[in-house]
């Protein structure tokens, strides 16, 4: 998500009809095996601590900070020109902060076995003590609790549809710096409910698929994939391959962790609009790793529950 800040990026190859079909003879996806990382949000386990705890205590499952830089960095809760990620402890930032209470700006909601990730307007009253900033979303991330090198990454969720919404499911590296460490963008909408985009950035390599969906992603569910070998990286959606590269080097030796966040707003997408309906819901009702099948390289950091 991140490196949509910037310029543009190269396209990734699409599959031909004659892949596809192939695809099929030959599931990839067949062997997964069990899960690394299994959430169907029975519960919402999380926290705003910012490191993984010493042992034997267990860290949250997820933070809603991005834990960079502080807790009073804006960088911990940016996500565009003109959002950041909240949460039901979050009490302002910033020189204009009048109040250590919680400005009860929570974007999340739990329930029935999922999670919604809510997008509002900030009211007027309290755009001081949020850096100016109009709109609020929310941000879930495993930095501190979950890693992993190699691997299938999959979302079910149902995506926000109008201008300016910006919903994301991305991998981020434990070590390194951006962007030479790299980033992958496994789905990103921009407010089209029949358009994502699949993005790779490490080092020099700066890759993207735009792709078009037979289906309108905010009228139902749909799963949003990764599968990342040492040799390639390929984009599924619901279990069928919509892009695929090559492993980027800088992406061969380096764990990853999840972050799944709304944002709203921003110069790529552009920005809300009379015609944008508030509020916007990026509802997720399950988030699962794989490792790779028994004899490839398989590698995962594990703090859970």
């Amino acid at each position: 998500m991140i490196c949509m800040a910037g310029g543009a990026v190269a396209a990734l190859a699409l599959p031909s009809a004659a892949s596809r079909q192939q695809e099929r003879l030959a599931d990839p996806l067949a062997h997964l095996g069990r899960p690394t990382f299994d959430e169907r949000f029975a519960t919402f386990d999380h926290g705003v601590d910012q490191q993984r705890p010493v042992a034997p205590q267990r860290p949250h499952r997820w933070r809603t900070v991005y834990g960079y830089g502080g807790a009073d960095a804006i960088s911990n809760r940016q996500m565009s020109a003109t959002s950041f990620a909240s949460d039901k402890w979050f009490s302002g930032m910033g020189p204009h902060v009048v109040t250590g209470k919680p400005l009860r700006l929570d974007p999340f909601v739990h329930h029935r076995r999922q999670l919604t990730i809510i997008g509002r307007p900030v009211p007027p009253r309290l755009r001081e003590a949020v850096w100016n900033k109009p709109f609020y979303g929310g941000a879930i991330t495993t930095k501190f609790s979950f890693a992993q090198r190699f691997g299938y990454f999959e979302i079910v969720a149902r995506l926000p549809a109008g201008k300016g919404m910006w919903p994301a499911f991305w991998l981020m590296p434990v070590d390194g710096v951006w962007p030479q460490a790299g980033e992958i963008d496994i789905v990103e909408g921009l407010g089209d409910p029949r358009t994502i985009f699949c993005t790779v950035i490490a080092g020099k390599t700066q890759v993207q698929a735009k792709v078009r969906l037979d289906f309108d992603a905010s009228a139902a569910f749909h799963r949003y994939g990764l599968l990342w070998t040492p040799e390639t990286l390929t984009w599924y959606v619901d279990r069928r391959r919509v892009a695929a590269t090559a492993t980027p080097p800088e992406l061969r030796d380096r764990d990853m962790y999840m972050i799944a966040n709304l944002a709203i707003g921003g110069a790529w997408g552009g920005y809300p609009d009379a015609q944008t309906r508030f509020p916007a819901r990026y509802t997720i009702r399950r988030i699962t790793a794989w490792s790779l099948p028994q004899g490839q390289p398989r590698r995962a950091y594990r703090a859970e529950r």
